[in-house]
């Protein structure tokens, strides 16, 4: 009886030893990951209330580089768009839906629209500034008057 009771407790070691080791390499596997993760991404290791100026700035380089990599995988992947004929508004069956038809229901929201581009250009024009500026000025002191605030002499412009 008692040889039986040390081969359960031996195989009982055993388990334990086997569910430890496993537990070990599991836990090293993660830490392993989580240095790895913080090595790509070192505003984990932020230990401070409020990021740093290099740690913000890091963290929008690094979602501005994985966006621009979805938005290529997402234009890689995606088939190009099948001309499509003038309609009269109404559907065509198996065709994209017509421009002033609604949207349907689980369809992705749409975009957004590019930005108006940059006045660099010479052929686009120019931005006057001073011109916004004395606007806005103007702006200003008609508010002032309608809220009375008058009597005392506007700061310089």
């Amino acid at each position: 009886m008692a040889a039986q009771w040390e081969r359960w407790l031996r195989y009982a070691k055993a388990k334990l030893d086997d569910t430890v080791k496993k537990g070990d390499a599991e836990l090293d596997r993660r830490e392993a990951e989580q240095r790895a993760r913080v090595e790509a991404e070192p505003w984990l290791a932020s230990e401070g209330d409020a990021p740093t100026l290099d740690e913000a700035r890091a963290r929008i380089e690094h979602q501005a580089r994985q966006a621009e990599e979805a938005d290529r995988a997402r234009k890689a992947t995606a088939p190009p768009p099948a001309p499509s004929a003038p309609t009269d508004g109404a559907p065509t069956p198996g065709g994209p839906p017509a421009a002033d038809a609604p949207p349907a229901a689980d369809a992705p929201p749409a975009a957004p629209a590019a930005p108006p581009p940059l006045a660099t250009d010479p052929q686009l024009g120019s931005i006057d500034f001073a011109a916004q500026q004395r606007a806005a000025d103007q702006r200003l002191a008609a508010m002032r008057k309608e809220l009375g605030l008058d009597a005392e002499d506007p700061p310089p412009p």
